[in-house]
Order: C-alpha cells, then sequence, then structure tokens
C-alpha cells in the first residue's frame, strides 16, 4: 500500500542514455539514488506483505482468529508500514519536483499527471485487491502540489494538522454536540462483511464486480474513519519536509535528532500504552467514542513510527548491519512491480475463486510461507536490477509521464549494475 518508484534521476534523451546516467553523480542536475530510502521502501513493502499474509488479503477479517502470530505481526506493521509508504511519497514529490526544478522545468502540472496516470494503476489492480494503496495515494498527492512553494513551518503546520488526527477531532466533537447526529458505529463494519462473503465465496467475476464499487466504497471507508487516510496526507506533508531539509542524506547533521526522536518516542509509546484505557475512560461521551480509540491508536502507532524509521536510519550506518539491510534495496527499487504482483498471486490462492487457502492454511503457516517468499523476491529484485534500470511496471509509469517509450530500460552494462 504507497509511492513506488522514487529518487532516480531523470531519464536522460539522448540515444545514449545509459553512458550518461553512468557519470550522473558529475551532473548539475541529476543526483545518485538514495540506498538509504531504497532500503527503507523495501522495509516498509516486506512488513505490508507480512501483514497481507497473515491477513489472509483481507478474508482475515471474515473469519478472525486472533493469536500470538496475528498479535506480534499487526503490533510490528499493521498501520506502520502503510505509513512509512506515506512519507516515502512525500520524500519522493520532493526529489522529482527539485530535479525539474534545478532544470529550470516547472513540473506540477505533469506531476498531476503522473498521479492520475497512478490513480488508473490503482483502480485496475483494486479490481483484484479491493484494499489497494495506489488510489489513495494518487488522490492524497493532490494536496502537496499547491503546498510546494510554501515555507518549512507551513508544512509542519500542515502535517501536524494531519498527524494529530484533526479532522478526526472534529468528527468527533460533532458527533457529540450537533442535535441529530449519530455516528454510533463506524459505516465501513456494514460494508465489509458482504465484501468478504464474495471474496470468500464468490467466483472470479463477482469479485471484479464488488470491487468495482462496493469493495471500494468500503475501503474508503475505512480508510476516512480508522484515520488512516489523514495519516496518509500529514505524513506526506512531513515526507516532502523532510526531503526538502536533506534529513535522510545529511546524516551526521541530523544524528543527534534521530538519537532524540527515539528516545522522546519510545518514552510517549509506553506512556500511551501504559494509559490507554484510563484516557478512554476520561474522554469517554458513550456517543462516537470509537472516533477517539482510533485517535489514540494513531498517535500510539506514530511514535513506534518514528523508532522505527530513526532506528534503521541509524543501524543503516553500522557497517555489518548496514549491509544486510542494503539487501532490501532493489526490492524499494521495484516496489510498484512487486506489491501488484504479490495481490495477482495471492488474492487467486486465498480466495473461494482461487485455492481458498483462507480457509484452512493457518496463520503460523501463511507467516512462514510470507517469510520464505519475501525472501524469493529479495532474490528476484537483486537478480531483475542487475539487468535493467526499472522494474516493469516502473518503467511503464515513467514512460506514461513523459509521453515517450524511450525511458532506457535494459542495462547495456550488467555487470556495472
Amino acid at each position: 500500500m504507497f509511492h513506488m518508484e522514487t529518487l532516480s534521476p531523470d531519464f536522460p534523451a539522448s540515444p545514449g542514455a545509459e553512458q550518461v546516467m553512468n557519470k550522473n553523480n558529475q551532473s548539475d542536475f541529476a543526483r545518485p539514488r538514495i540506498v538509504l530510502v531504497d532500503t527503507l521502501r523495501g522495509y516498509a513493502l516486506m512488513g505490508l506483505f507480512l501483514v497481507h499474509m497473515v491477513e489472509y488479503y483481507e478474508l482475515y477479517w471474515y473469519k478472525p482468529e486472533p493469536g500470538l502470530i496475528n498479535t506480534v505481526m499487526f503490533g510490528l506493521f499493521g498501520g506502520k508500514a502503510y505509513a512509512m509508504f506515506a512519507m516515502l511519497f512525500g520524500i519522493s514529490f520532493f526529489i522529482i519536483m527539485d530535479n525539474q526544478a534545478r532544470k529550470g522545468v516547472d513540473f506540477r502540472l505533469r506531476f498531476l499527471w503522473r498521479l492520475l496516470l497512478l490513480l488508473a494503476m490503482g483502480y485496475i489492480h483494486g479490481l483484484i485487491y479491493g484494499g489497494d494503496i495506489l488510489q489513495i495515494l494518487a488522490i492524497t498527492g493532490v494536496v502537496l502540489v499547491p503546498l510546494y512553494r510554501f515555507g518549512n513551518k507551513a508544512l509542519l503546520i500542515s502535517a501536524l494538522v494531519f498527524i494529530l488526527q484533526l479532522p478526526s477531532a472534529v468528527i468527533y466533537i460533532l458527533a457529540n454536540t450537533l442535535p441529530g447526529f449519530e455516528y454510533a458505529q463506524p459505516a465501513h463494519w456494514t460494508l465489509h462483511p458482504s465484501v468478504f462473503e464474495v471474496y470468500a465465496n464468490g467466483n472470479f467475476i463477482d469479485v471484479l464486480k464488488t470491487n468495482m464499487w462496493q469493495g471500494q466504497a468500503a475501503k474508503w471507508m475505512f480508510m476516512i474513519e480508522s484515520g488512516r487516510l489523514w495519516n496518509i496526507i500529514g505524513l506526506s506533508i512531513l515526507g516532502f519536509l523532510l526531503g526538502r531539509i536533506s534529513f535522510f542524506t545529511d546524516i551526521d547533521r541530523y544524528r543527534r535528532a534521530y538519537l532524540f526522536t527515539i528516545s522522546v518516542s519510545v518514552v510517549v509509546a509506553l506512556l500511551l500504552i501504559t494509559f490507554r484505557q484510563d484516557m478512554l475512560s476520561l474522554v469517554s461521551t458513550g456517543k462516537a467514542d470509537w472516533i477517539f480509540s482510533n485517535i489514540y491508536t494513531a498517535w500510539t502507532n506514530h511514535a513506534w513510527i518514528a523508532v522505527s524509521v530513526m532506528g534503521l536510519v541509524l543501524l543503516y550506518q553500522l557497517p555489518g548491519i548496514g549491509r544486510v539491510l542494503a539487501l532490501l534495496a532493489p526490492c524499494g527499487r521495484v516496489t510498484l512491480t512487486l506489491y501488484v504482483t504479490q495481490s495477482f498471486v495471492f488474492v487467486p490462492f486465498f480466495y473461494g475463486f482461487g485455492a481458498n487457502a483462507f480457509a484452512y492454511i493457518g496463520q503460523t503457516v501463511s507467516l512462514i510461507l510470507g517469510l520464505v517468499l519475501w525472501c524469493v523476491q529479495v532474490w528476484l529484485a537483486h537478480i531483475w536490477m542487475r539487468h535493467f534500470h526499472y522494474g516493469p511496471l516502473e518503467w511503464a509509469w515513467r514512460s506514461a509521464t513523459w509521453l515517450r517509450t524511450d525511458v532506457p530500460f535494459k542495462r547495456i552494462n550488467p555487470q556495472a549494475a
């Protein structure tokens, strides 16, 4: 679920494109890929994939089976992996816009076109997997465009408005103050059961028909009511700001900030967890209390996200651990292709129209299968990136963005990669 292809130099227009790209470190405009960011994206995709596996690509919620594995995996990645993608989406926005600005190009209109392409890809993907996040990123990405020329303080304030869940807080206040405004339970609670029934027992055409509208409506209501939509907007804006101030490239300058963020975030997370019930009871009104519960969960997740990201940045600087983490970087370069391919493989595996595995595989086997197949994906991504500049979908997206077909795809000299 997120921005998938980022931080590479814009493709050269000349026939000798690859030779130019190999010299991009000396270019006035191009910048080398930020491998750390690719690694973070690969890590986020890993977390998302493992959650999807134990979630049976949403069919876990058809007949939930709570247990240790589910608790651990959702504790590590649930509500966090997608949020990391949102932040990386914002970083991508900055890099793309900044690369073009260095060439004197105002890229805002073309970036909107790029988002429209992502929306189309997301809708097609969403016909198979109703939980698709590409559409969410495409729509929320539009918010970034008018913010491009905002100052850093304005960006930070804008990000905090959404990260702190103020839109949800407004809905909570309205539910408790407006006469006749009833919001006893989330709307997606009533939308999802019939959708899951089709996933579990319908044929392939039934799934396609359901996901054309009903599945999408249930997904969007979940994103709004859970607060994830606000998280995506806020973290995208924050990522844009972090990219602008070189937060993930000027490591020495921000090292103390990483350590400070980890320390504060751990304390905040532990306090939020410890006093959760007391806080929920304190503000309980008996009306739409589930909204504040979701707000509180979002705050807790944000604290752990900060710990995860800052921790990974610092661990990446350690020679031995950094080399291991960097193994995820190729996956971070072909995330769009991997994300969509995962759905095309595992939706038929878990759903009723295919192998119907959700009914018998169990959490333990599904997690083990996910871990093994993730290792396979890492291996395949390494092989692919030795021979190609982009994943297939990343290349198609880039080509369509520029309305050109001469974007370099296959490497002339695989050994150099």
